[in-house]
């Protein structure tokens, strides 16, 4: 049931009460020290190893050593993990060891599944986000070039950037929403806790099933006879 005196803008505060606590955890700490357990590639030049793609360093970076359409880099996460965003740093000093097109898995070690391809920019030479917003935990990730530029043999990447949190720390209770953390957010403040409790756990059943279903309705292109005014 919608609570006494409850309303859309009520919705939009909760929602963004759950955003900010969201956002604050993904602020602390170093993502590839806390949530990376191993890093491996499919081959390495000597002294351009698999240490470069986390060593945070600007005039390293990892080469392949092998046949064409194979390289990889494989993350593996430590358990809990849930990545919202994982960047391929690039490293432009030859445009032919520039990855071209990607494409990320994602699962458990034998079972890993289709997650994202990506085509880059050929503009790019920085920073490139390849994932986004995951919903679980994975405990592999693999990222697999599957074109260089140029018709590149080798690939370099300057390094891996992740932005990530524990799964526990977005698990929903009434603690959350104690008088002290509901100040900057008037609409929500005198609002019992188990109601705002229950009604953050339908906002997020909502948005999981609305993201299910959001690619079958967002318009292909401009010609589409939809709008996004029917959808709103």
């Amino acid at each position: 049931f919608v609570p006494p005196g409850w309303s859309y803008e009520h919705d939009m505060e909760l929602g963004r009460f759950l955003y900010d606590h969201s956002e604050k955890e993904l602020q602390c700490g170093d993502c590839i020290k806390e949530h990376l357990s191993s890093v491996e590639v499919s081959s390495e030049l000597e002294d351009c190893g698999v240490a470069h793609l986390t060593d945070n360093q600007p005039h390293t970076f990892w080469e392949s050593n092998g046949p064409v359409g194979k390289h990889w880099v494989r993350l593996n996460m430590k358990k809990g993990t849930i990545v919202k965003k994982l960047w391929l740093m690039l490293n432009g000093q030859c445009s032919c060891y520039v990855p071209r097109r990607v494409a990320v898995y994602g699962g458990a070690p034998n079972r890993l599944q289709h997650l994202r391809t990506v085509l880059i920019n050929e503009n790019s030479y920085q920073d490139v986000c390849i994932l986004r917003d995951m919903k679980t935990h994975l405990p592999v990730l693999e990222i697999r070039i599957l074109e260089c530029r140029d018709q590149g043999y080798n690939v370099r990447l300057r390094g891996i950037k992740i932005k990530s949190f524990w799964e526990w720390d977005l698990i929903l209770n009434a603690d959350m929403f104690q008088p002290a953390q509901l100040v900057r957010y008037p609409l929500l403040k005198g609002v019992d806790a188990d109601v705002l409790y229950r009604r953050a756990v339908l906002i997020q059943r909502f948005i999981q099933l609305l993201d299910s279903v959001l690619h079958y309705l967002i318009p292909l292109s401009e010609d589409s006879t939809c709008s996004f005014k029917t959808l709103r």
